[in-house]
């Protein structure tokens, strides 16, 4: 090729547009690589997941700005042992206080180190987290950072996501925040607390013991709330009284009741004197979708509005009552009782009574037409002028303690909220476990079509007319 030639082809259209080209998609690749390096070092994270697994709530964002003093928390394990989502949640905390610092124990490396943190007989297990102020720790099993629920097969699966409830109960652990101390009464063949309710209730800073009133004079001093499972007998006299003389002085309580064939008055005495009863009632269910298994006892209930239930409504937690009793809110109370229903069934439901011998699921001439609450919450504010203060009576009443052994996460949440409200823990309610379920895409035949012109028309269409486009100027080059 002669130089004449050479030094045209430079002159060309064709060059020129090649060059063109050429120079942008290296300022692009440029670009990007610039943006990517500023990124890095911008310390903002958006969550674009559905759940919002990693924003961490008004409660805890509270908390860390209540931090004075340096709490530390430790990834168990070698580099890579700690879950990607656990760490980038810890990360949030450190980015919003000053006070929030990380850092690795190797139990492997440095089992020394490692022993600091265990019991006799147990071991520091990789993927765990220790939080740690001074000489106050807490460690978290990694297993206690998700909720499991069996699963039809007999296995269990991931329900939810429990980092954040469980990092900042422990924060609040080693800070030395109170612990409300929670006595679980016996004496009365109650049905022991489910396991995993215990487990939480401690996770969630409660000093659990057992309370036995028998020649015990009265509720224990230090008693914050009492918790009543299930008892197939009656309270005697002198314990009722006690219960009502704990009540009456600011007590708190959580009572779950079960259906059973006897009455119990001297417990029915207790709770008449805040305006309510135990229906004795067996609750069924008429209409359809508001039970669960084909079976009219397994109740779907509905939620009202109460701080206890919406954070179970707004999140669609599902809720089982098997077997619930009706709870009758009295006319003739006094002014100073709120009475509030929690849970509630349909106007088609029907109630009958425990030793009714009808077997039928429909609804016989004998039954009671609903609907019913299944569970009330009650607050007696009464003024005491000797004290110049008012006193305030809470108790959260629940006809049925089969829902905490269903495995569905919205029993738990309605143990451990009402335990909350009791106590006057509102903030702790909100810090609940984020869901791990994928809801799936519903949509309508419509949408369907619509969505399938845009894949298999226009979509293609605008990228034919597009390279049509591009040819038609190219060819002229």
């Amino acid at each position: 090729m002669k130089k004449g030639n050479i030094l045209q082809s430079f002159k060309s259209k064709k060059f020129k547009y090649g060059g063109y080209a050429t120079l942008i998609t290296v300022i692009v690749i440029a670009a990007m690589i610039v943006v990517n390096l500023v990124a890095d070092r911008i310390p903002l994270r958006v969550d674009l997941t559905q759940n919002q697994l990693y924003t961490l709530s008004e409660q805890t964002e509270d908390v860390l700005k209540d931090l004075k003093d340096d709490v530390t928390i430790y990834y168990v394990g070698e580099q890579g042992s700690v879950s990607p989502v656990v760490k980038e949640i810890v990360q949030r905390y450190a980015r919003k206080s000053k006070h929030i610092h990380t850092a690795t124990i190797d139990p492997v490396r440095d089992p020394l180190t490692a022993k600091k943190y265990t019991k006799e007989g147990e071991s520091l297990a990789s993927g765990s987290l220790v939080v740690e102020k001074g000489k106050v720790y807490r460690v978290i099993d990694q297993y206690d950072m998700v909720n499991y629920t069996q699963s039809q097969s007999g296995g269990s699966q991931p329900e939810s996501l429990a980092v954040e409830q469980r990092l900042t109960s422990a924060i609040l652990f080693v800070g030395g925040s109170e612990m409300p101390v929670a006595y679980v009464l016996e004496g009365h063949s109650e049905t022991p607390l489910d396991s995993n309710a215990r487990k939480q209730m401690e996770l969630e800073n409660f000093d659990v013991k057992e309370l036995n009133l028998l020649g015990q004079k009265g509720v224990p001093d230090d008693a914050d709330l009492l918790i009543v499972n299930s008892p197939q007998k009656d309270l005697s006299k002198e314990e009722a009284g006690d219960l009502k003389k704990y009540l009456e002085n600011q007590g708190r309580a959580l009572f779950m009741m079960d259906v059973l064939l006897e009455d119990l008055p001297n417990f029915q005495a207790v709770f008449q004197n805040y305006g309510i009863e135990l229906s004795n009632t067996l609750v069924l269910e008429g209409e359809q979708g508001k039970y669960a298994g084909g079976n009219p006892l397994y109740l779907i209930p509905d939620f009202a509005d109460h701080d206890i239930v919406n954070p179970i409504k707004t999140g669609k937690l599902p809720l089982l009552i098997p077997g619930g009793q009706a709870i009758r809110t009295l006319d003739d109370k006094r002014n100073t009782l709120k009475v509030q229903p929690l849970l509630t069934t349909s106007d088609k439901s029907f109630g009958r009574k425990a030793d009714s011998k009808e077997s039928s699921a429909e609804r016989q001439a004998g039954d009671v037409p609903g609907p019913f609450d299944l569970a009330v919450a009650v607050e007696d504010q009464v003024y005491n002028l000797a004290a110049n203060e008012t006193y305030t009576t809470r108790m959260v009443v629940i006809g049925n303690s089969g829902f905490l052994g269903t495995g569905f996460e919205g029993g738990s949440n309605l143990f451990m909220n009402s335990l909350n409200w009791i106590f006057e823990r509102e903030d702790s309610i909100t810090i609940r476990p984020k869901s791990l379920t994928v809801q799936p895409l519903n949509i309508t035949e419509m949408q369907v079509r619509i969505y399938g012109a845009l894949a298999l028309i226009l979509i293609p269409a605008i990228v034919l007319i597009t390279g049509l486009v591009v040819w038609l100027r190219r060819r002229h080059l």
